[in-house]
């Protein structure tokens, strides 16, 4: 077999083609072990840090907006946050200012503001910031503001209770990276029992005010009956004042002249009818003695 001289030009491109190959993979072992193109999504801030690989501390690089990346760089890593609204709602079960239990779902939209995803990594435990940072006050104003309320005026006041946890949850939070936007309080249901009860109390109150309507009424028709016979006694004593011993004898006299009148009788004949008139005292006050005759 024959010996290739050391000169070859073949010799040259297979030493030439080997170096290539070594440098290769050793630019593949050296990417592997800490070559880095950090990507952020749309709508996601990332906090770009870099990692020593064995000893050290991680050193904070910069932020991006995404969606962009970092290009190829040493140990260089983002950590991306959603910077988008989101809405967070928690399943309440409380109890009313007057003892009965109701239960809600509140829902509130966050965001957290641009340009605070440094923060947020840094001081308020990352992609955990809801759960660690705001759930538990959010429940918590939602409870006390809600319990304030009687469980039937939940409803009613829905907008009013929303607004005002609203407004304090946006005082609590001034000054940091969260941001609320709107607050809602919806599927508000009660315990069956709860309907119960009510229905029973609703049955009370109108008892209640049946017995107070008939009591008024009861009222009013003693209060007539008083004035009616308020009325007729003032009446009776009138009359007992004004029965003079003279207006009884004229009364009397207006009497006779009646009975002593033609009557006509039925058969159509007229008949005269004579009336005589005896005195019962000797001052002739007294109530007369009536004699009808005959007619003739």
């Amino acid at each position: 077999m024959a010996k290739i001289p050391r000169n070859s030009p073949i010799l040259k491109m297979v030493r030439s083609a080997s170096v290539l190959v070594m440098v290769g993979m050793a630019l593949v072992v050296v990417n592997g072990l800490g070559g880095t193109n950090a990507y952020t999504p749309p709508g996601h801030e990332g906090y770009v840090a870099h990692q020593p690989m064995l000893i050290g501390q991680r050193e904070f690089i910069g932020v991006q907006q995404g969606p962009t990346s970092t290009g190829w760089r040493w140990r260089q890593f983002a950590t991306n946050i959603d910077m988008r609204v989101n809405t967070y709602s928690e399943m309440m079960q409380i109890f009313a200012s007057d003892n009965l239990e109701v239960s809600f779902e509140a829902h509130a939209r966050v965001r957290l503001k641009q340009g605070t995803v440094r923060d947020v990594v840094e001081q308020y435990s990352s992609g955990d910031w809801y759960a660690n940072n705001v759930r538990r006050p959010y429940r918590t104003a939602v409870r006390e503001i809600v319990r304030s309320r009687e469980a039937f005026q939940i409803k009613d006041q829905s907008e009013e209770i929303a607004a005002e946890i609203l407004a304090r949850l946006r005082s609590e939070y001034e000054g940091t990276p969260f941001e609320f936007l709107s607050m809602s309080i919806g599927n508000i249901n009660y315990p069956e029992s709860v309907e119960q009860r009510v229905v029973a109390n609703l049955a009370a109150e109108q008892r209640r005010q049946r017995m107070e309507v008939q009591q008024q009424i009861a009222v009013a028709e003693a209060s007539i009956r008083e004035i009616r016979a308020r009325g007729a006694a003032e009446a009776q004593h009138i009359e007992q004042e004004t029965l003079t011993p003279l207006y009884v004898q004229h009364e009397a006299a207006e009497l006779y002249r009646t009975l002593a009148d033609d009557t006509a009788d039925d058969d159509g004949v007229a008949q005269a009818r004579v009336v005589v008139v005896l005195p019962t005292r000797a001052d002739r006050a007294g109530v007369p003695r009536i004699y009808e005759g005959e007619g003739r």
